[in-house]
Formats: C-alpha cells, structure tokens, sequence
C-alpha cells in the first residue's frame, strides 16, 4: 500500500558542476513515487549553470517524477507543501529563496559533507585523526601544502565553514540529514550540537548497469583508472607523482586512464604541469568526461582503481567500482576507513603518501594479487547490490521527511 503523498519544495543551492551529491538528488527524485514523494523543484538560469543537470531535471519533469517552477510562482499562484527540502550544506541562500516565496512548511537540509573544505580528511596528513576546535587553526595552512592554493584561500574557506555550521546550530527550525557517519562526525567536530539524522543508506546502485553487456572476461587494457572530478579534493594533482613513483617501483611503462570532468582551468593546467615535470604525458590517457556505459567498460579494463581522495564522506565511485568486480587502491580517509575498508578488494594507504600508494601497487602487482582481488570482490556484488540499493535510499529519504 502507498503512504499518503508528501508534497516537498526542493531548493538547490547554485549548481555550477555535476558532483556526486546531486547525482544522488536526481536518483531521489527519480525513484520517489515508490514512497510517495512528490518534489516541485523551484529553479532558475542563474541557479543551475550547468547543462547536463538542467537536462537531467527537464527530463525528469517529461517522465511525471518531478514539476518545475519559476521564482515567484508560489507568491502569485500559493500551493501547499508539506515540506521544503535543501539536498545541500551550502543551505543559507536555498533557504532565503525558499522564504521569499512565502512557503510555510518545515525545512530539511541534507549535508553530504562540511560546505567548502569537504572534511578534515587533509589533516591526516600530519597525523590528526580526531580533529578538534584548535586544529581549525592549523587546517588552512596543512591544506595549502597539500592541496596547492594560498593559505589566505583556505583560511576564508574555514572561516565560511565554521560561521555556517554555527548559523545551522542557531537555525531550530530545521531538520538536518547527516548522509553518512563520516558527515556526521565531521560537523559534531565543528561544535553542531542538533539532532541529526543518519540514513541507513543515501545511495543506490543499479544492477541493469553494472552487468556486463556479454559474458566475457574483460580484457586488461590499463594499469589503473583515476575516476573523479578534476579538483585537488580528489587527488587530482596527486596523480602524475604516483604514476612517476609506479614506473620507478614497477621497472616497466605504466598506462592510467584519467576520467572525469575538469571543474576549473588552473586545476587542469598544474596536472598537465606536473605531468610534463614527472616525465609521464605519455602513460595518462586523457579520456575526461565519458557517458556511464563507456566509464563503467573502461573500469572493467582497469587492474585497480587509483583513488587518492582527500574529500569523501561515502563515495559512490568506489561502490561502483566494487560491483564493477575492480579493486580499489585509495588513500585511508575516513569514508573509506569506516565505510569501505571491510570489504573486499579494498586496499589503504596513509593519506597524502604518494609513495605509499605506488609502493602498494607494486606489492600487489609483484605478488600477482589483483586477480584473486578481482575474483573477491566479484564474490560482494551481490550483497552490496542488495545493501545498496535505491528502494532503500528512498525510504530512508521518506523517514527523513516524516520527522516534520
């Protein structure tokens, strides 16, 4: 039987670039009517600037699982709603929009990650696990080093940081997802001292995609996959070193595919920098952007997937990944040490240790251990399908809103 419907006001913050958090957001959207959500989405030109989203959102609204409307519609034409959902930290300019249109209803805001640093995940490169109020002074200078900007950059960045989360700790009137542990942790650091709620599961996999289109073992054509966005966050500019140090630890040529969109010039500048200085142009293949089918057949090819992120509070590449029957090879941040590090074909190493990483892909290439991995995290994907699945992710979405 299908619960009563909700109707939902939905507020996206500005989007500017495709990101995993608001792919998670159309997947909702998506698969609502199985729970009874029924979203109107409040947009504008200078709210989504990007392309790809924008089509994915009128798409939506040609299939019935999703009404748009224009700014000011609401005060000329009044409807009801049962809620307003925000699917973003970056909260405060969404929630002003959605109060100018003169919406009364409780508000829900989802954090995938803290707005602007992401996590503190960088501060492990230091030694800090558990971070707390006095390392807020020391991050804009750790994340200068490793992530490549000016300390005055990172310090502003902070400084937003902290005064958004505290204007959230005053904000009584809302509810607020946390979307993992990870999350969570990261804000209760920064003081925020609400209720939150943590879904079971926030996002899905779909087995159709994740099948192979025959039954052949797929042929090996890269040493590794880099799959993300363009953005130090990911590891980006970590990625020519790493690939220098496996050509040196390995003896031989090495070939990386790079997918993945770039989000700003300078990021994508320094890495064709730095791949010049390290002496490896030729062992990146530049694939960038690929539409699913082709990205989810170019990790089949790949022995392991590179994943040097420094920001991550779950990570759906890696799930992907994992149900691609391809191990992962990543940095131990927290979403993959308290999410990912139990299952199969999963291998860490220290955060920000270029070296340590490619000294562990040669342990695992010279002892010839990425077959048997490839064969155990085959074994998972089953169970992770099950785990992780969409149906799920909507539920826990509409518990989520009944809390209003």
């Amino acid at each position: 039987m299908c619960p009563n419907p909700l109707e939902v006001a939905l507020f996206f913050p500005r989007i500017t670039v495709h990101s995993g958090g608001v792919e998670r957001t159309l997947k909702v959207i998506e698969y609502s009517d199985q729970v009874g959500i029924r979203f109107t989405a409040f947009i504008s030109p200078d709210v989504i600037r990007s392309p790809e989203v924008m089509r994915r959102l009128e798409s939506l609204t040609q299939s019935d699982r999703l009404r748009l409307r224009s700014p000011g519609s609401n005060r000329s034409d009044p409807v009801s709603y049962d809620a307003i959902l925000i699917p973003s930290e970056f909260w405060l300019p969404a929630l002003k929009r959605a109060r100018k249109e003169g919406i009364k209803a409780p508000v829900f805001i989802e954090f995938h990650q803290l707005p602007y640093i992401g996590t503190f995940d960088v501060l492990k490169t230091i030694g800090v696990d558990q971070p707390g109020t006095l390392d807020l002074f020391r991050l804009p200078f750790v994340a200068s080093k490793v992530l490549g900007d000016v300390v005055p950059f990172f310090a502003f960045q902070t400084f937003a940081c902290v005064s958004s989360v505290r204007s959230l700790s005053r904000f009584r009137d809302g509810h607020v997802m946390a979307v993992t542990g990870v999350t969570s942790k990261n804000l209760q650091a920064l003081g925020y001292d609400g209720r939150l709620f943590v879904p079971k599961v926030h996002v899905g996999i779909e087995p159709d995609s994740i099948r192979p289109t025959n039954g052949s073992k797929p042929e090996i054509q890269y040493d590794g996959v880099y799959v993300g966005r363009f953005h130090p966050h990911k590891g980006f500019l970590d990625l020519p070193r790493i690939v220098a140090r496996m050509k040196k630890a390995l003896g031989r040529k090495v070939n990386i595919a790079v997918c993945g969109s770039p989000q700003f010039p300078r990021h994508l500048a320094a890495f064709e920098k730095r791949a010049k200085a390290f002496g490896v142009e030729e062992n990146l293949t530049m694939l960038q952007w690929l539409p699913r089918d082709e990205l989810y057949a170019t990790i089949r090819r790949s022995r392991v997937l590179l994943y040097p992120s420094y920001v991550d509070a779950f990570s759906i590449t890696v799930l992907e990944s994992l149900c691609l029957g391809v191990p992962v090879l990543a940095y131990g941040i927290d979403a993959l040490e308290m999410i990912w590090s139990d299952k199969r074909g999963v291998f860490l190493s220290p955060v920000g240790d270029t070296d340590a990483l490619a000294t562990k892909y040669a342990e695992l290439d010279h002892e010839s251990r990425f077959e048997d991995a490839r064969r155990e995290a085959r074994k998972q994907v089953g169970r992770l399908v099950e785990e992780f699945s969409w149906g799920r992710a909507v539920e826990e979405e509409r518990v989520f809103l009944e809390r209003g």
